[in-house]
């Protein structure tokens, strides 16, 4: 009965995921975009520091709002860090408080890794990156997951005005990686 229970369960998380179909809007653009222009999409779309959209989450690398970030036909470049050394501990009751200090390095996000490229239509589905779940966002929006494994990806925040010419730039740069709608 166990064993029953939990293929339907696979069943239904995988029936979950549905193929990306592209709108007409989205091919207009992807028609007219070339690959200069693609770059200049995502670098403004990924890297919002202003506003709410823009990078919310990343596993692979930490970075910091204001740090440096390029996009270039191959991939994401940004100024990340890792924990450096330690610089102090401060023993609790329950718990100690250790800082670290940041050690700065260029990270590479390629293209030619990404093994899928994941959107959701609810953040508020994404608990493992509570940046992407912030409630003070206005308007419709979606989130991008650019996919390599479980411990490398890279998401973010767009508009849902602005969620095809994304799109589009994501086909004309990545043009055989699948789109999975959560």
């Amino acid at each position: 009965m166990k064993i029953q229970l939990i293929i339907i369960f696979v069943i239904l998380l995988s029936a979950c995921d549905t193929s990306y179909s592209p709108s007409e809007n989205m091919l207009q653009y992807k028609k007219a975009m070339s690959t200069e222009k693609a770059i200049e999409v995502l670098q403004d779309k990924i890297w919002l520091n202003d506003h709410n959209y823009g990078i919310c989450g990343s596993r692979g690398f930490w970075f910091d709002n204001k740090s440096d970030m390029h996009v270039s036909n191959d991939g994401v470049s940004m100024l990340s860090h890792r924990r450096g050394k330690q610089l102090k501990k401060r023993s609790q009751s329950f718990d100690d408080q250790v800082v670290f200090e940041k050690q700065y390095y260029q990270y590479e996000f390629h293209f030619n890794k990404i093994v899928a490229i994941n959107v959701y239509d609810d953040p508020l589905l994404l608990p493992v990156f509570p940046d992407c779940n912030k409630r003070d966002l206005s308007g419709k929006y979606r989130v991008i997951d650019l996919y390599v494994d479980k411990l490398n990806n890279l998401k973010f925040i767009v508009l849902e005005k602005d969620f095809d010419e994304s799109m589009a730039a994501l086909s004309v740069l990545m043009p055989d990686k699948p789109v999975n709608l959560k």
